[in-house]
């Protein structure tokens, strides 16, 4: 398998150089164990193979008028994760178009329309990102189950849709309007990996402001769910981040938002595995957090995130419970620990990461992630070396905390992370 996913990267790469393209190739071979339920309960190891290709391009169409795409594609040995799981043909193939847009300057630096797919990126956290109202979450670096451990960023898919900026002295004001991108189910089968449909009509009006040292932003999101009917819904997200350096060695950000109503998955009976919907009224979210640049090699980010969609209290034991029965008796009960993401099931989580560079090729880092409300986590240690038209880098990543916590309880106990990068 790992000679197979080499060579994919070398005629990958081959071909989109011959095109001009700029181009990066991403294979990962990561062993992992995990505990399954056969029906008793087992470590089980995992080799998971996977190769990513980033395929980018931009041109001036005229002078104010230009044109960018960003394509994505994946081959994956395990796209579940699970070990037993393995896909029919061996290999699952996805892909994406990321982004593709035209950027048109209708007054230099005062007026710019922006039209078609849009990475849409506010935030500006690197554990969490509540400003980034519009998500989708990263659409590579599949290995990690944590993408904030990686040297490499995640790629994230945009939004189609128009977006209109005006620029005045320190001021930006920009209006994003996505409308709703749908088909057909046999459609799906194709246009699936052309784009993520958009369900609702979503406008994001987003004001920034410079002021001195600091950058302020304000955003508020817009979505009507069902808009081509009689009986349209209506929601709000609504936000403010803040960005600011203090002296030469330290960066500040906090982030705050609240959206009118979120839908969770709750936990009825622990016992019986039974669960319902629920929607939650006015749910905050915030994040505050620094960068302290050491020096010029090491710095260190510290970052608490607040989730008031997580569960908490009763709530959150209860869940805890869910899940560790869930686990044991091997069952096909809704999945409530990952349904906001990997290791995110309680409200309150704190984020540390050191990196160093030790020499202009080769830097490293530690990080670990804690559960404040039952002191467990998950750590990464990763080396990594990059030079001219390649990279090499290497991560461990585990679990820790003690019985009835979150550390505990994920399926997932640790993982080993080869990652080779060539640039074409």
């Amino acid at each position: 398998m790992k000679r197979w996913t080499l060579i994919v990267a070398a005629v990958m790469g081959a071909v989109a150089s011959s095109f001009g393209l700029n181009t990066t190739i991403i294979t990962d071979v990561a062993p992992a164990a995990a505990l399954v339920s056969t029906p008793v309960q087992v470590e089980e190891l995992s080799a998971r193979t996977t190769t990513q290709g980033v395929f980018s391009d931009s041109a001036t169409l005229s002078p104010g008028l230009t044109l960018s795409g960003t394509a994505w594609t994946l081959l994956d040995s395990l796209p579940s994760n699970n070990p037993t799981q393995v896909p029919t043909a061996g290999l699952d193939f996805s892909s994406r178009l990321l982004q593709l847009e035209a950027k048109w300057q209708i007054i230099p630096g005062g007026l710019i329309l922006d039209v078609g797919k849009q990475i849409i990126h506010p935030s500006s956290g690197f554990f969490h990102t509540p400003l980034n109202l519009l998500t989708r979450g990263p659409a590579g670096n599949t290995p990690q189950p944590n993408p904030v451990s990686e040297a490499t960023p995640p790629y994230e898919e945009g939004w189609w849709g128009i977006k209109i900026i005006g620029l005045l002295g320190d001021w930006t004001l920009e209006d994003f309007l996505a409308p709703p991108v749908g088909w057909s189910d046999p459609a799906d089968a194709v246009l699936q990996y052309f784009s993520a449909q958009q369900g609702d009509l979503d406008n994001q009006i987003r004001l920034d402001w410079h002021w001195g040292a600091a950058d302020i932003q304000f955003l508020t999101l817009l979505s009507v769910s069902n808009p081509a009917t009689s009986s349209p819904s209506f929601h709000d997200r609504s936000g403010v981040g803040l960005d600011t350096n203090i002296g030469d060695h330290l960066t500040v950000r906090a982030e705050v938002t609240v959206s009118d109503s979120l839908n969770r998955l709750n936990v009825v009976d622990a016992t019986t595995l039974t669960t319902e919907n629920q929607s939650i009224s006015w749910v905050p979210a915030a994040l505050a957090g620094a960068t302290w640049s050491i020096n010029n090699d090491v710095s260190l980010v510290a970052e608490y995130y607040y989730d008031g969609l997580g569960f908490f209290g009763d709530e959150y034991t209860t869940a805890l419970q869910y899940a560790e029965n869930r686990i044991s008796a091997g069952s096909f009960s809704p999945d409530v620990e990952s349904q906001f993401g990997f290791f995110s099931l309680a409200q309150n989580y704190l984020f540390l990461r050191l990196t160093d560079k030790f020499t202009d090729q080769i830097s490293g880092q530690g990080w670990t992630e804690v559960n404040l409300q039952d002191a467990s986590g998950l750590y990464g240690v990763g080396l990594s070396a990059t030079y001219d038209k390649w990279g090499l880098s290497g991560s461990l990543t585990g679990t820790w905390g003690g019985d009835g916590t979150e550390g505990h309880v994920l399926p997932f106990m640790w993982q080993v992370d080869i990652e080779l990068q060539f640039y074409f």
